[in-house]
């Protein structure tokens, strides 16, 4: 028969350097977690479907759709989903257990996770991520807590240009409202992202100030709740950008105009947010290729009958490398077979 050097589109081997280079990150990343008394659980890379489309669903698919997830029926005829995300599954296996642990909790994690995309250069279905969570902190001090972690881990070895966007879910309900005016509020959110500058025409200058600046010169047209929490947000980004000189920060609250809280937006069709809160996400080198993203999640735990603070983030060690666009993917690219003894 012969034998192909091929992998499946999507996933790459790690050799030599690639793969040293691979796990001195991770142990140098576990190394500062455990002196920051955070405390490893290490979870299956098979679940059960059912609960966890659930959650997928309960979420708005948000975080990761349902037609991500790789299915297969084992033996016993159990409907089986490959491990696309650390999180719910976490979750679901923490929340009937909290009333018997101590919080504050720091956990973190490690490994595989596989979802399918459609085929794109540098767009990998294996990823190897890192992340962590903390649970139980009050106020903003469990996501304050969760970012300065990220951010610490982040810059660990990295010697491209790193820059970390921030805001907070619901931030643009307002303005996005009011900028539908009775029409689809979710191709208004869409076209926020995309930052198209159509969108914000007459009366609408602070979602115009929003799309070029990330933030209105006026908080307050974000309403008083939500501008008094932008006003927070931009203290912390200073605070932190002073602790971490070599990484940028910004506040840019278009980058997650799909994290809408109001019913009326999500009721119309537009995406529930995941995150309930604080939300950023981390982009490496010129090509800004994202590395890493993070927020608060209490109504994860609520939904599954737990009431906690819960705030996390995960990295993406093989894009932290540069392995998504690196010659270690030569093996899923190879095609020439190998002669072997049947």
């Amino acid at each position: 028969m012969r034998v192909s050097a091929a992998l499946p589109t999507g996933v790459a081997a790690l050799f030599l350097d690639s793969a040293r280079r691979h796990r001195e990150l991770e142990a140098t990343l576990v190394e500062r977690l455990l002196a920051s008394r955070f405390d490893e659980v290490i979870l299956p890379v098979v679940d059960y479907l059912d609960p966890y489309e659930a959650m997928l669903t309960n979420t708005g698919s948000s975080w990761t759709a349902r037609d991500e997830l790789y299915r297969f029926v084992d033996r016993d005829g159990e409907v089986l989903a490959l491990r696309a995300d650390f999180t719910p599954m976490l979750a679901r296996l923490l929340a009937p257990r909290l009333a018997s642990l101590e919080l504050p909790l720091r956990l973190f994690y490690r490994g595989d996770v596989l979802r399918y995309q459609e085929e794109r250069v540098g767009r990998q279905r294996e990823t190897y991520q890192l992340g962590a969570e903390v649970l139980g902190l009050p106020g903003e001090d469990g996501e304050r807590a969760a970012l300065q972690k990220f951010l610490d881990l982040l810059a660990v070895g990295e010697r491209r240009r790193l820059f970390v966007v921030m805001g907070f879910a619901g931030a643009l309900d307002r303005l996005l409202l009011a900028a539908a005016n009775g029409d689809d509020p979710t191709a208004v959110t869409a076209a926020v992202m995309r930052r198209e500058r159509r969108v914000a025409r007459g009366h609408r200058s602070a979602l115009l100030q929003v799309i070029e600046n990330g933030v209105p010169d006026d908080p307050g047209e974000l309403g008083d709740l939500a501008a008094e929490r932008l006003e927070r947000l931009t203290v912390t980004c200073r605070e932190l950008a002073e602790a971490f000189p070599n990484i940028e920060l910004r506040v840019d609250l278009a980058e997650f105009a799909d994290q809408a809280l109001a019913p009326e937006l999500q009721m119309a069709g537009g995406p529930r947010a995941y995150y309930d809160g604080l939300v950023f996400r981390a982009f490496a080198g010129a090509a800004a290729e994202p590395v890493g993203a993070g927020g608060r999640y209490d109504g994860l735990f609520q939904r599954l009958g737990a009431e906690v603070t819960a705030s996390g983030f995960s990295l993406s060690l093989d894009r932290l490398l540069g392995h998504g666009h690196s010659s270690v993917e030569a093996a899923s690219q190879e095609r020439e077979p190998l002669e072997a003894e049947e």
